[in-house]
């Protein structure tokens, strides 16, 4: 007898295992029937049981197992994946699923250990097909849960950014008004301006979070080119970022022809992303040297600090989301938003406009180079991604 005619002739008590396993992971506050914990359980050792009766050769089972073989089992495939969107809606954790799993293997290979039949050879390569089945099933529906999960995550930080930003601009437009009255003395001044260099960094954190969301579902940061100056774009940010921050020296130098067609304020956005990076990570006793080059149908900006070099394994992962490379002291620096999310929005941005980031740090110094095509590629702008509300 195969494991696939044992496992139908055993359905019943598999099932009802499974069953009364499920009830010790149901969430608290849950009463579920008999048959919403059975969910796919009868279907889903069918389908494998029908799996495992087609013949496959090695090559065919090494792809599988590897996952190399798209379109395999479609059946399995399908009922995985409704177990595990079944169980996400349920409540079921993470974990929960994947010890349904772990238990319903134990539960069959259990049983077919304790036949009565003395095992033999063909026994090994029945467990062995059972387990890649089991596998696959496994694969399917833990990754569609973890896609459910990271859905959910990014449309709650999504909803959570936009809702922020109306409260957020009542407290900026209620700051500037104080701030223009005379009303306020000297003390009650400093502080209100307080209160609007703080809502202005929530506002730039919210403006990340809603980058972040977009890009995380696969969209690309939508940018509008337009004809734009990228010295005068430069000067302007390094002047913001001095104001912002008095105890920071910037070097900016610029050569060459520096117009083309880009986001204006995506363009900003990147430039003071690298020069809030720089301030942060940097010495502060040493200036960030920013360097804007217009060479052939490109142009490129560098913005380079000294300090405590970024270790090369913490490079590799630098521009990915939620990611920051070590502080230069023992504590994130005033100014840090801790998100990390900047310098992945920064790369997005490049990215977006057809160009490219690196990152370049030895015991002297910290630079990160910027290339940009004068003109981004055709079809790279709002109307080709949305509408890029931000």
């Amino acid at each position: 007898m195969t494991i696939a005619d044992f496992t139908e002739q055993q359905l019943g008590p598999i099932v009802d295992e499974w069953v009364e396993f499920a009830r010790t992971r149901v969430p608290p506050s849950h009463d579920f029937t008999r048959e919403e914990l059975a969910d796919h359980a009868k279907v889903l050792l069918l389908a494998i049981a029908a799996d495992m009766r087609q013949a496959q050769g090695a090559e065919a089972r090494h792809d599988k197992a590897q996952g190399n073989q798209a379109g395999n089992a479609p059946a399995l495939t399908r009922i995985a994946r409704e177990h595990a969107a079944q169980r996400f809606e349920q409540g079921f954790s993470f974990d929960h699923l994947v010890s349904e799993f772990r238990a319903l293997r134990a539960s069959v290979i259990r049983r077919w250990v304790a036949r009565p039949q003395q095992p033999d050879r063909s026994d090994l390569e029945e467990m062995t097909r059972f387990g890649e089945a089991m596998d696959q099933a496994l694969y399917e529906s833990a990754s569609l849960y973890a896609r459910k999960v990271e859905d959910s995550r990014n449309l709650l930080l999504g909803v959570l950014g936009h809702d922020l930003r109306t409260p957020i601009g009542v407290v900026q437009m209620s700051a500037r008004y104080l701030l223009q009255s005379d009303t306020l003395d000297g003390p009650q001044t400093k502080a209100v301006a307080r209160i609007l260099t703080s809502s202005e960094r929530m506002t730039s954190m919210v403006k990340d979070i809603l980058d972040f969301t977009q890009t995380a579902f696969g969209v690309t940061l939508p940018i509008s080119p337009a004809p734009a100056d990228m010295e005068a774009i430069a000067r302007s940010i390094v002047g913001e970022v001095t104001t912002l921050r008095p105890d920071c020296h910037v070097d900016l130098s610029v050569a060459g022809d520096l117009h083309g067609r880009w986001d204006g304020d995506r363009i900003s956005q990147m430039l003071a992303n690298l020069l809030a990076n720089a301030a942060q990570h940097g010495d502060a006793s040493e200036p960030i040297i920013v360097r804007v080059r217009g060479e052939g149908d490109k142009v490129t900006f560098s913005v380079t600090n000294k300090g405590t070099p970024i270790p090369a394994n913490a490079q590799k992962t630098l521009f990915l989301p939620l990611r920051q490379a070590p502080a230069s002291e023992g504590e994130r620096k005033a100014g840090s938003s801790g998100l990390g999310l900047g310098l992945y929005i920064t790369r997005e941005i490049a990215m977006a406009h057809g160009g490219s980031i690196e990152v370049a740090s030895d015991d002297k110094s910290t630079s990160f180079l910027v290339r940009l095509p004068r003109v981004p590629p055709a079809g790279r702008d709002r109307r080709a991604h949305g509408d890029g509300n931000r």
